[in-house]
C-alpha cells in the first residue's frame, strides 16, 4: 500500500511522486556542486579514516628518508625497514613483532633480517688492519705456516688480543662467535713458549741450569667446559705444531686415565673435573705454569662449574703475572686470560676471591653483541601444535647442512623420532648421552653421514660447525646469550656460505625477546641484557665425570 501526504492545495499524492518533487525543487536552486552526496554511513567513514591516519603516521616513521639498502623485510610491507630510516625504540607498536603476544591473531606472519653487510671479523676500517701475523709479534715460521693452512691475515680479535698477550698481560677477551678466538689465545702462547724456551737455552749456555723439565708439567693450561670444544682446541694445537716447536697434550673427562703417561706437554687442554683431581694428586704438576688459558669463560663462571674453576686456581696457587723485564721473556707468576663470545659480567663476584680482576685488561672488538650482519635471520610466528609439522615441512627433501636448536633432552628425542617416522635422516645429540657417544654423533655430522642434527644447547658453544648452513631454532631461546651462540654456528670465519636461521616463535615469553632483537636490528644498537646465568636458571646440561 502506497502512503498518501498532504500537499498544501489539498491534493493527495503517492510518497515517492512527492519524493521526487521535493528533490526537483532543490535540483533548481541548488548545483550539483553543492550538494552533499551519502555514499557511506558516516560512522564507518569516520573509522575509515582514521585507521588510514594512523597507517600514514606509523608508515611515516619508518619511511621519513629515501629507501636505501632493505635490511628488514616483512610480510606486512608497512613494516619493512631500510637503511637510513628512523625508529622509535620507545615505542613498541613501531615492531612488526608487536602484536605476536595474541595466540591467533598473528600466526602465519614473519619477517627475514637481511644480511647487509661483510662478516665484522674481516672487515678493514683502515691501514692498520692490513697487519700480519708477523707485525703482530708470531715468528716467521709459524706465519708461513699460517699461510700454508688458509690463515692469510688476522681477524679483529687476533689483531686485538696478540699483543696484548704477548707483553704478558691479564685480560678478559671477548669477541662474535666464529671470530677466531681460539686461533688469538693459541698463538700467543705458543709463541711466548718459544720466546721463553729460546731465552733458556742462552741462560744453559752461559752456564746456568733450568730444573723443571715439561714432563707431565705444562707452561700453558687451556681449561674449556667439555669434552668436544677441548678435542677440538686440541686439533687446532695439532694442525699447528709442525710449524713450532711445541708439544700439545688433551686429558679430558670420559678417557677412562688414571695416571697420564710421562710425558713432554708444553700446551696441555683439559676439562675442570679432571684436571682438578689430577692436580690434586700431582699426577699434573705445576711449576712450570706460566699461563691460564679459561676459554668459554661466561660458561665456566656460572653455578655449573665456578667450584671447580676456583679450586683449580688455587691448587695453581696462581697469582697474576707481572713482567720484570720487557727485554726478558719470563714473568713473575702466571699470566691469566678469559676468551668468551659474550662478556661476562660477573667475573668479579665469581673470581674476586681469587684473582685481582680489577687488574685485568678489557679486550673487545666492535660487533660484540650484535646481531650478525651477514646472516639472513628469519622470524615465524607460529602456534605449538604446528611447530612439527612446520619443521618436517622445512627439513624434507633438504640438502642444506642444517643444526635444529630444541630446549631440552625430552625435545631431542621426540623431533629426532618425529622426522624418522617421517622419512627425514637425521642425528641427534643431547646432554643424555655420554661423552664418547657425543663425539661420535658429532663427527659423523661433520663428515656428512647425515644433513640434519638436532642438539640441546650443549652444541652451541665454541663448536667449530664451518659445514653447517642452516641454524633452526625450532624451541625460541629464553636467553639472548643463547641466541647469539646459536647463530654463530653459521657465518663463522672461512667459511664461503653465509648460512641462514630459522626461528619459530609460539610463547609470549618467545615474544619479548623477539622485541629486543627486533629493537636492536631496527635501531642499529647492541643487544640488550647479554649475560645471564643460564645454567642455573634452565638447568639444561649439568656437567658430569664423564665430561669434566
Amino acid at each position: 500500500m502506497l502512503k498518501i501526504i498532504p500537499l498544501r492545495c489539498g491534493m493527495k499524492v503517492p510518497q515517492r511522486l512527492a519524493s521526487r518533487l521535493i528533490w526537483q525543487s532543490i535540483s533548481s536552486t541548488e548545483t550539483d556542486e553543492n550538494l552533499i552526496r551519502i555514499t557511506c554511513p558516516k560512522k564507518l567513514k569516520d573509522q575509515f579514516e582514521s585507521r588510514q591516519k594512523k597507517r600514514q603516521n606509523l608508515s611515516g616513521k619508518f619511511h621519513s628518508h629515501s629507501k636505501g639498502q632493505q635490511l628488514i623485510s616483512c610480510k606486512r610491507k608497512d613494516y619493512n625497514f631500510y637503511k637510513g630510516e628512523k625508529f622509535d625504540s620507545f615505542n613498541v607498536k613501531s615492531l612488526v613483532s608487536c602484536g605476536w603476544k595474541n595466540s591467533t591473531r598473528r600466526v602465519g606472519d614473519h619477517f627475514t633480517l637481511l644480511p647487509h653487510s661483510e662478516n665484522p671479523s674481516l672487515q678493514l676500517h683502515g691501514e692498520e688492519d692490513m697487519l700480519s701475523f708477523h707485525e703482530l709479534g708470531i715468528n716467521e715460521r709459524l706465519c708461513a705456516g699460517l699461510q700454508e693452512l688458509g690463515f692469510e691475515r688476522p681477524t679483529e680479535i687476533q689483531k686485538l688480543a696478540i699483543p696484548s698477550l704477548l707483553r704478558g698481560e691479564n685480560a678478559i677477551c671477548a669477541a662474535e662467535t666464529g671470530s677466531g678466538k681460539t686461533l688469538a689465545y693459541l698463538l700467543s702462547a705458543i709463541e711466548l713458549i718459544l720466546r721463553q724456551r729460546n731465552a733458556l737455552k742462552k741462560f744453559e749456555n752461559s752456564g746456568v741450569s733450568h730444573a723443571d723439565t715439561n714432563e707431565n708439567n705444562p707452561s700453558t693450561v687451556i681449561i674449556t667446559p667439555n669434552r668436544e670444544l677441548t678435542h677440538q682446541v686440541m686439533s687446532v694445537a695439532e694442525t699447528l705444531q709442525p710449524y713450532a716447536d711445541f708439544v700439545p697434550y688433551c686429558l679430558s673427562g670420559g678417557t677412562q686415565v688414571r695416571r697420564p703417561k710421562a710425558s713432554s706437554m708444553d700446551v696441555l687442554v683439559s676439562t675442570p673435573g679432571i684436571l682438578k683431581r689430577f692436580l690434586a694428586s700431582n699426577r699434573i704438576h705445576r711449576t712450570n705454569l706460566q699461563h691460564l688459558i679459561i676459554d668459554e669463560s661466561d660458561t665456566l663462571l656460572d653455578d655449573s662449574f665456578i667450584t671447580d674453576l676456583i679450586e683449580i686456581i688455587r691448587l695453581f696457587q696462581v697469582s697474576p703475572a707481572e713482567i720484570v723485564d720487557s727485554q726478558i721473556p719470563f714473568q713473575v707468576g702466571t699470566q691469566i686470560v678469559l676468551f668468551s663470545a659474550t662478556l661476562p659480567r660477573n667475573v668479579e663476584d665469581a673470581l674476586g676471591d681469587v684473582l685481582s680482576v680489577d687488574s685485568m685488561s678489557r679486550i673487545t672488538t666492535d660487533a660484540l653483541h650484535q646481531l650478525q650482519p651477514h646472516v639472513n635471520q628469519k622470524f615465524i610466528r607460529v602456534q605449538s601444535s604446528s611447530k612439527p609439522e612446520k619443521l618436517i615441512t622445512l627439513l624434507k627433501d633438504k640438502v642444506t647442512t642444517t643444526l635444529v636448536f630444541v630446549k631440552n633432552n625430552k625435545t631431542c628425542y621426540y623431533i629426532a623420532k618425529l622426522l624418522e617416522e617421517n622419512g627425514v635422516d637425521c642425528l641427534m645429540l643431547n646432554g643424555d648421552m655420554s661423552s664418547e657417544d657425543r663425539a661420535g654423533v658429532f663427527n659423523k655430522f661433520k663428515e656428512g653421514y647425515s644433513n640434519i642434527l638436532i642438539a640441546t644447547d650443549i652444541i652451541s658453544r665454541g663448536l667449530d660447525t664451518t659445514n653447517v648452513q642452516h641454524v633452526v631454532n625450532y624451541d625460541f631461546p629464553t636467553f639472548m646469550s643463547d641466541y647469539i651462540h646459536r647463530v654463530g654456528r653459521v657465518g663463522r670465519v672461512g667459511v664461503k656460505h653465509t648460512g641462514y636461521v630459522t626461528s619459530f616463535v609460539t610463547y609470549k615469553w618467545d615474544v619479548d625477546l623477539l622485541w629486543k632483537i627486533e629493537t636492536a636490528a631496527r635501531s642499529k644498537k647492541k643487544l640488550d641484557n647479554v649475560n645471564a646465568n643460564i645454567k642455573k636458571a634452565l638447568n639444561v646440561f649439568k656437567p658430569t665425570d664423564d665430561d669434566s
